[in-house]
């Protein structure tokens, strides 16, 4: 009997919860900042076809620049309503950084990490077509608890969707094109699940980025420089990149010029045709894919020194660069390495030999270097 009274009060006590969140209806020629502003944690923003231009905010990581709409508490929920032929299209009026951007104003990384206060709780943003940012279309910081689907991040400059610094979310259906640096990106965030998403025609499709427990699922990536980055880029406050794994996906025909417009950033070194490459790291795993028709080379394992043209011999990176106890298996890499970048033999399989511990099993590949890669004792938990 009191473990009856006990459930029948949380019951009642979630209806109230629930009862108390609204539904706030933005319509075309409407403000969803002005939502925003209304909104209480709990609530839901519908926002109804149309191509809305907002005055914009300070963007909460830099607030020296505009974003087109700033979310800064807990447990907002951004959902475009579109219709047949009518989309619901977040635009950038021309001086913008970003185009939907999640965070505490002024917060500092140190911060963020340091102070749970400082974090944003529950997030989502869906169905919205966001494009033309001078930055990045979808912006997240320090966010805990977050789901981001169903859009289309379209030709934002340098970024389509970017959470940071977060976790425990979901990024699942969307669509990202036409970026200067990657299409999807996750950097020094934990537990996110990237599933049956579309990137192309960006430098970058995918990265995973000094970054823990990913998932990188059922995706899409084409017509990219490289379909699938996964690496530690020094000089950040998280410096490890372990326990992610990228399955299941379809990563073919990334051929397009590198068109990085950042001088000097590390994205500018990544050579044509590469399908999916993991750089330094541990623990990492890269199963199941279907990596086709990329010219330089369908699988690449790397140290990060190599990667970033940097002698072994004279590299001080401040973190291990060297790829460990990486396990590439079960993967169909075919039709790769035809046209290759001078710097990279062209294979459908290729390590470059620093490391230890890293192991293949059960990949089918037809140019593999060097021809004979240690095997794996035996295959992980991901079977075939």
């Amino acid at each position: 009997m009191h473990s009856v009274k006990v459930l029948t009060a949380i019951l009642i006590g979630a209806w109230a919860q629930d009862a108390t969140a609204r539904d706030i209806t933005v319509q075309f020629g409407q403000s969803i900042q002005a939502a925003v502003d209304l909104a209480s944690p709990g609530d839901r923003i519908l926002v109804q076809p149309g191509t809305y231009r907002e005055s914009g905010r300070y963007c909460p990581t830099d607030l020296s620049k505009v974003c087109a709409v700033v979310v800064s508490k807990n447990d907002i929920s951004l959902v475009a309503q579109p219709r047949p032929g009518r989309p619901v299209i977040l635009e950038n009026t021309s001086n913008q950084t970003q185009g939907i951007a999640f965070g505490r104003p002024g917060v500092s990384p140190a911060q963020c990490l340091s102070d749970a206060s400082k974090r944003i709780r529950g997030a989502q943003v869906s169905g919205f077509v966001v494009r033309n940012f001078n930055d990045t279309g979808i912006f997240l910081f320090c966010v805990e608890g977050f789901t981001v689907s169903s859009n289309s991040a379209v030709d934002n400059k340098i970024y389509g969707i970017f959470p940071v610094l977060s976790g425990d979310g979901v990024i699942s259906g969307n669509v990202a094109s036409g970026a200067h640096d990657t299409g999807i990106y996750i950097g020094q965030s934990h537990d996110v699940h990237v599933n049956e998403n579309i990137a192309h025609d960006n430098v970058s499709g995918f990265e995973v980025e000094n970054s823990l427990n990913i998932e990188v699922d059922h995706n899409e990536s084409f017509n990219n420089t490289a379909g699938i980055l996964m690496f530690i880029e020094p000089g950040n406050v998280i410096m490890v990149s372990r326990s992610n794994r990228i399955h299941d996906n379809f990563v073919h025909d990334n051929n397009s010029p590198n068109s990085c417009v950042v001088p000097g950033d590390d994205i500018c070194l990544v050579p044509p045709g590469i399908g999916i490459s993991g750089a330094a790291g541990d623990h990492n795993v890269i199963a199941h894919n279907r990596v086709t028709g990329n010219k330089t080379v369908g699988i690449l394992l790397i140290d990060m020194c190599t990667a970033l043209q940097i002698p072994l011999s004279s590299c001080n990176l401040g973190f291990d660069p060297l790829p460990e106890t990486t396990r590439i298996e079960f993967n169909t890499a075919q039709g790769n390495g035809f046209n290759p970048n001078p710097s990279l033999p062209g294979a459908d399989l290729l390590w470059t030999g620093s490391g230890t511990g890293n192991c293949w099993f059960h990949n089918v590949a037809t140019v593999v270097v060097p021809p004979n890669l240690p095997a794996c004792p035996q295959p992980s938990a991901m079977k075939e």
